[in-house]
């Protein structure tokens, strides 16, 4: 028996509901989200990862398929439907991007058997393959920083350039 259909047995249908509408409201405010199978991974070790999830900011939840597929209806995240087959784990971002995908890159370095299914991003399908598309991008400070930077760096070389070209036509 699985964690999460020994978790959902003892759960009446009230209780499952509420859960659903709990997840729902996250996976609504979600900027992205990343699914995984847990197949060989321990409950502790499930227990640490969303220890250092829920310290960015990420919400990490192990919910049966079907009822997965009833909390991402109607949302962005409907894409991941294909993908939830097996025993799984979704991480929902809602602070930056990137968080819930840097949160399984990480792990996956240290747990062989953890596999990265898929993601989603502004309602697009990120397969696992090109996840790190996902977890590299820059935070929001971050990219302000760059843009700054590129700014800073266009204007002063477009400065330099006009300069050399009215020293060049004065000396005519």
């Amino acid at each position: 028996m699985s964690y999460s259909t020994v978790l959902l047995m003892a759960l009446n249908l009230q209780k499952k509901e509420e859960i659903i509408c709990k997840i729902h409201e996250t996976a609504t405010r979600a900027l992205s989200a990343v699914v995984a199978s847990l197949d060989g991974i321990a409950v502790n070790e499930v227990t640490k990862l969303r220890k250092e999830a829920r310290d960015i900011g990420v919400s990490i939840h192990v919910i049966r398929n079907t009822l997965m597929r009833r909390v991402i209806e109607n949302t962005p995240l409907a894409c991941l439907r294909e993908i939830l087959t097996g025993q799984n784990i979704v991480a929902f971002s809602v602070n930056q991007p990137r968080d819930s995908a840097r949160v399984f890159v990480k792990f996956t370095k240290n747990h062989e058997h953890f596999k990265i299914k898929g993601a989603v991003f502004e309602g697009k399908f990120i397969p696992a393959s090109k996840i790190n598309l996902l977890s590299d991008l820059p935070d929001q400070k971050e990219a302000i920083i760059k843009l700054i930077t590129m700014m800073k760096t266009s204007g002063i070389g477009s400065l330099i350039h006009i300069l050399h070209i009215l020293s060049n036509q004065k000396k005519i």
